[in-house]
């Protein structure tokens, strides 16, 4: 085993990887349930940031249904090379969340998370949840898409073999929500076999959509 971080496989060859294992999933915008909250919500966000953005095809969708500023950090180079050529007007920066130094503070009025988090470094977890804040505006909305579970679990992250490397379940929505500048507005889960909202008991296949609110006063008031 070498001390190579996870971040480092990510940018070195794993996030390529992980691009290249799931080439075949088609994205259908009225499936997505990111988009459908925001309709649901009725909230046009004005700045938008993904952080693991892939190709950019989420972001595309909302720049086309919402008329946003859209912008993605994603440390796949392969990934981020063919969104170029897919989608121009989505602005690119590889990396990670640990590091979004792209950005200045309260940039975005939304950011999403989508299956991120979980394979976070545990040392750079608190400062990728630390740059999210910083570049999300106080009154924006925050989206984390990751795995529903019951309690904590680590377990061995298969596709890195040069390492020791895990996969962290947990719910990150509670991080945000325990600073209480982060105000609980929705939160559902779907199966991860059928894409569908899932009220079973079943942890294991299943993730969650939280959308939280940052408001800096709201617990002082």
């Amino acid at each position: 085993m070498t001390s190579k971080t996870q971040k480092e496989a990510f940018l070195h060859y794993e996030a390529d990887n992980y691009f290249n294992r799931n080439r075949g999933v088609s994205y259908v915008p009225e499936k997505d349930v990111v988009i459908n909250l925001l309709k649901e919500y009725n909230y046009t966000p004005q700045r938008v940031l993904e952080i693991g953005c892939n190709t950019g095809y989420r972001l595309d969708a909302i720049r086309s249904q919402f008329g946003s500023f859209v912008a993605g950090i994603e440390p796949s180079q392969e990934a981020i090379d063919k969104g170029k050529q897919q989608y121009p007007e989505v602005q690119f920066v590889r990396g990670t969340a640990d590091d979004l130094s792209t950005f200045s503070n309260a940039a975005f009025d939304l950011i999403v998370i989508g299956f991120v988090l979980y394979v976070v470094d545990r040392e750079m977890l608190l400062k990728s949840i630390a740059e999210t804040d910083r570049v999300l505006k106080d009154g924006g909305s925050l989206m984390i898409i990751d795995f529903f579970t019951e309690r904590p679990v680590r377990n061995a992250y298969q596709h890195i073999q040069e390492m020791e490397a895990y996969a962290y379940k947990q719910n990150y929505d509670e991080i945000f929500t325990a600073t209480q500048m982060y105000q609980l507005l929705d939160k559902r889960s779907l199966s991860h076999i059928s894409k569908n909202y899932d009220a079973t008991g079943d942890y294991y296949n299943k993730y969650s959509i939280t959308t939280l609110r940052k408001d800096l006063q709201a617990a002082y008031k």
